[in-house]
């Protein structure tokens, strides 16, 4: 059974609770991040750490934890789950308890999870994947947090047309990005992604970092007709890492097979990963 930490102790995973009056159960208000593991080790860690942190600013959550102390947290869920090899690592950061069940009285509570990582298919990777387009935009795209019921209807209709993730698009009809995972396209060998009213997610920053000394780079918006007229599409995330798109809604990209500069990115994002689980502790 996996060990979670919960407010200040380490419990089994079936003993994990929080209170009713926490405002995450009654209001949906909290943060969150997820990471993976290679060999035991936490990918992209610090990143991550800052990000969650960035997203409680965001929506006025007052952090009682310093940076170092999340990471020991960390380190230590994953220690008493004798993790050593890959692994998910969710932290959630809820509004805490609220005797009027709307205001949050400075007193959060942090969660940390080690879960399986799911294997995602390697026709993924091999043959690329289809995405819907869904309307909508986020409130607050540079917080990550717990509240996911749009993402989830994305996803169901997605799943109605057998694809595999749903991008937003915003009202001014330009593609944003996916309800988990970052939009990249490829006109020429330009690599374009959204700057504004997306989540900045890790492994794009690591794609963009990548791809700066292979193509040139664009942070922009991507009108929908010039995503559907792309050379090359994909969308990235933690678990994901990069995945090709082969066809948006009824659109075939190019000849529907995943492109010659996208493979070259995931081969280096893979290289990438080999020399972090190469590296020192």
């Amino acid at each position: 059974m996996k060990i979670y930490y919960v407010d200040g102790k380490f419990v089994p995973s079936d003993q994990a609770v929080i209170p009713v009056d926490d405002l995450a159960v009654l209001r949906g208000y909290g943060v969150c991040d997820i990471m993976r593991t290679y060999n035991g080790k936490p990918y992209f860690l610090k990143d991550h750490i800052h990000r969650l942190v960035n997203s409680a600013g965001e929506i006025g959550l007052s952090l009682p934890w310093q940076t170092r102390e999340i990471t020991d947290i960390v380190m230590e869920t994953l220690n008493r789950n004798q993790i050593t090899d890959e692994a998910n690592i969710r932290i959630v950061i809820t509004g805490g308890s609220s005797p009027d069940f709307f205001h949050p009285q400075g007193k959060p509570r942090m969660i940390v999870m080690v879960t399986d990582l799911k294997k995602l298919p390697d026709s993924w990777y091999r043959d690329g994947v289809k995405v819907i387009t869904y309307p909508l935009e986020r409130s607050l795209p540079g917080a990550k947090v717990i509240s996911y019921i749009p993402a989830a209807l994305a996803l169901k209709k997605a799943g109605e047309t057998h694809a595999v993730e749903a991008i937003y698009i915003n009202r001014k009809m330009e593609a944003l990005e996916g309800t988990t995972s970052n939009l990249f396209a490829f006109f020429g060998n330009t690599l374009v992604t959204p700057k504004e009213g997306v989540l900045k997610g890790i492994t794009r920053q690591a794609i963009l970092a990548i791809a700066q000394n292979l193509y040139q780079n664009e942070e922009k918006p991507i009108p929908l007709d010039h995503l559907l007229d792309a050379d090359e599409v994909f969308i990235s995330g933690t678990n994901k890492c990069i995945v090709p798109v082969i066809q948006i809604d009824d659109k075939t990209i190019r000849d529907g097979k995943p492109g010659l500069r996208t493979k070259k990115l995931m081969d280096a994002l893979e290289k990438n990963a080999l020399e972090f689980i190469r590296s020192p502790s």
